[in-house]
């Protein structure tokens, strides 16, 4: 598979367990990355994140990657009445070289370079309440890097300092992330990706 991906998750500050969750799934089509940051921290979180991974990853087999509104919607009727989550799902195809895209939450795709793009997910909580699910979508190429984020990484990155960074090797690029713009107070994941042909 012409993707290559690294992700990176730290508990809270005096918790053993992180209450943030990664899925990422290949199939012949493309890639689907998740990312979840659930509410609260510790065990019961960190609980839930495992069962919400577990919920996607049944999902990945069983319906069309381009169906993300829906699955998102399912999975909010499925976890209803549970702590809740942030929850950004997308889907890279392969075929056009297009990505898809929804999100709930506090959870943030970015798409590297000189420009760097933000794909914000919407108000809501996933198990509480969302709102009418829009998609986000754009293209990608050769040697591009994307970059989800759960809250426990500052919304607002120092792109200068990022510039050289992004470059790195994906786990070096990852460390930085956490290292410069983690918070000690929450939960901090963070996922790279790059698409090489």
């Amino acid at each position: 598979m012409p993707f290559e991906w690294y992700s990176r998750c730290i508990p809270c500050l005096g918790e053993s367990e992180s209450g943030d969750g990664v899925l990422v799934r290949e199939n012949d089509s493309g890639l689907m990355v998740a990312i979840i940051d659930v509410l609260g921290h510790g065990p019961e979180a960190a609980r839930l994140a495992r069962e919400m991974e577990g919920y996607l990853d049944a999902c990945f087999h069983t319906q069309s990657a381009d169906e993300l509104p829906r699955r998102l919607e399912q999975m909010h009727d499925y976890f209803r009445g549970s702590l809740g989550a942030a929850v950004t799902l997308v889907f890279f195809n392969l075929q056009t070289r297009c990505f898809q895209g929804v999100g709930v939450g506090n959870t943030l795709m970015r798409k590297c370079g000189d420009d760097w793009r933000s794909y914000c997910a919407q108000p809501g909580i996933v198990g509480e309440m969302i709102p009418t699910l829009n998609v986000f979508q754009g293209s990608f190429g050769n040697n591009e890097r994307f970059l989800l984020t759960t809250d426990g990484i500052k919304e607002n990155l120092d792109l200068r300092q990022c510039h050289f960074a992004q470059y790195r090797p994906l786990p070096q690029f990852a460390s930085f992330l956490v290292e410069h713009f983690g918070k000690s107070h929450d939960d901090i994941t963070v996922i790279v990706l790059e698409y090489n042909a």
